[in-house]
């Protein structure tokens, strides 16, 4: 008589845990879809055509420019320039641009012969312009 209680209190256990497990199934589809459909409708949304606002408008006008300025340009191009002009920059300003260096160094108001004259002096009995390397 025991092991015929036991054997029934076992089947409707069971019978109990299978239909537990299938209920919790079907919560955790339920649960699945509702993420599901509540992702779908925060995510799909219209894009109305309106301007960007201030701050889009701030930021295309001021930071980004115009979209005018963006425009692409054509610009005509000579790489064979640089070994052209290489021989008339060396003419002019000396190898290195030492002669552009010094000229630079003189000054545009006119004295630059006194001021050369001033720096040579100055400089003379150095070595490179500097005192440490005196011999």
């Amino acid at each position: 008589m025991f092991l015929k209680q036991c054997e029934l209190l076992c089947k409707s256990y069971n019978k109990q845990v299978a239909f537990r497990d299938r209920t919790c199934n079907d919560s955790k589809k339920m649960y699945l879809f509702y993420i599901f459909i509540s992702m779908s409708a925060l995510l799909y949304r219209r894009v109305q055509p309106e301007p960007a606002g201030p701050i889009g408008t701030f930021l295309q006008t001021n930071l980004i420019g115009f979209p005018v300025i963006h425009e692409s340009q054509a610009w005509i191009f000579d790489p064979d320039v640089s070994s052209r002009r290489r021989k008339e920059f060396i003419e002019l300003n000396g190898d290195k641009a030492a002669k552009l260096i010094e000229r630079l160094g003189l000054g545009i108001d006119g004295y630059g012969e006194q001021r050369l004259k001033m720096q040579r002096q100055r400089d003379q009995g150095h070595l490179g312009g500097l005192n440490s390397l005196r011999p």
